[in-house]
């Protein structure tokens, strides 16, 4: 009896791979616009570890977006507040796990190595932490794009020299950052509480960055924030879900009142887009076993499209990435 294969039409059926595109692991055989890349690693969270599962919970979470992994390009979807169609035409692949170990220091380098491959295929890498640790030897990846800016949506500024004597933790990618020789300036947006420290503040100040707290987004407004951003260039976009308000997103390691919307962080991704060419960008602390619920999750990857989608304007077409 012969069994035909048929494509996987419903949210709980086939395998789970991101918006159910194609899983190629092998960098050299993706033909593709977007990569989606999971680091299942959280080894340097400080309170709360889980974010390690994060990538596969993304993964169920898209399904129900199935049709944008369409492998000959999918259609797109159809914001209705904005009557316009995005990702038309976009071809996207699942690219798999980075094969994360116990060692921190080899998992950093595995990281840049795939990271560097899979770029070198022209796609816009698109990757689902873990901890906010590997933020940083992603962004080691992209020094072809220099100068560099990157932009951090984040109720934290990640920005210590060092936390119990490590360089390399969830409290410091930032600093490390700010160090590759081919990154520009950082632009951190929604800072609030009482975890981020004065020194910190005052060093990446120091260091030509730029700060811009939760009070100001909220009294000033998007407009006003955009406005300031000026040109961007080439960017690397963080998303740190804390960076949303844990009323809506309170599957995350250091949740912070007070934080961003979702329509807040939807228009500062757009304006970001008006001011520069975005070519990588990542989501992390994203932690499933803290929101049983699973809202966490299906925010998270309704974000980590749009951030994909801006990467693209209305009429892009494959070739011109």
């Amino acid at each position: 009896m012969t069994v035909e294969r048929q494509a996987a039409a419903l949210p709980h059926t086939g395998i789970a791979t991101f918006c159910k595109a194609g899983y190629v692991f092998t960098p050299a055989e993706i033909e593709a616009e977007v990569a989606v890349l999971g680091i299942p690693f959280d080894n340097t969270a400080s309170m709360r570890p889980g974010c390690r599962q994060a990538p596969r919970a993304l993964r169920d979470a898209s399904a129900r977006f199935g049709w944008l992994g369409n492998p000959q390009g999918t259609s797109g979807y159809f914001d209705i507040g904005e009557n316009t169609m995005h990702l038309s035409g976009v071809r996207m692949v699942d690219a798999g796990d980075v094969d994360v170990g116990l060692d921190s220091t080899v998992t950093r380098e595995r990281i840049t190595s795939h990271a560097h491959a899979l770029l070198d295929r022209g796609v816009l890498l698109a990757s689902i932490g873990g901890d906010h640790s590997v933020s940083f030897p992603l962004v080691a990846a992209f020094e072809k794009f220099a100068p560099l800016t990157v932009v951090l949506l984040d109720a934290h500024l990640d920005y210590r020299d060092s936390s119990m004597g490590l360089k390399y933790t969830n409290n410091s990618p930032f600093r490390r950052i700010h160090e590759l020789p081919f990154v520009d300036r950082i632009v951190t947006i929604g800072v609030r509480g009482i975890k981020s420290t004065d020194r910190e503040y005052r060093e990446t100040l120091g260091h030509g960055n730029r700060v811009i707290p939760m009070e100001r987004v909220h009294e000033e407004g998007i407009a006003a924030i955009a406005g300031e951003l000026g040109e961007l260039g080439n960017y690397y976009l963080s998303l740190d879900i804390d960076g949303l308000d844990p009323s809506i997103a309170p599957g995350t390691e250091s949740p912070e009142a007070d934080g961003l919307s979702f329509r807040q962080a939807k228009q500062l991704i757009r304006a970001m887009a008006r001011r520069g060419k975005l070519v990588g960008t990542d989501i992390v602390e994203i932690n499933p076993y803290l929101d049983h619920a699973e809202l966490t999750q299906h925010i998270a990857v309704q974000l980590l499209l749009e951030a994909i989608a801006s990467g693209f304007s209305v009429s892009d077409a494959a070739s011109e990435r």
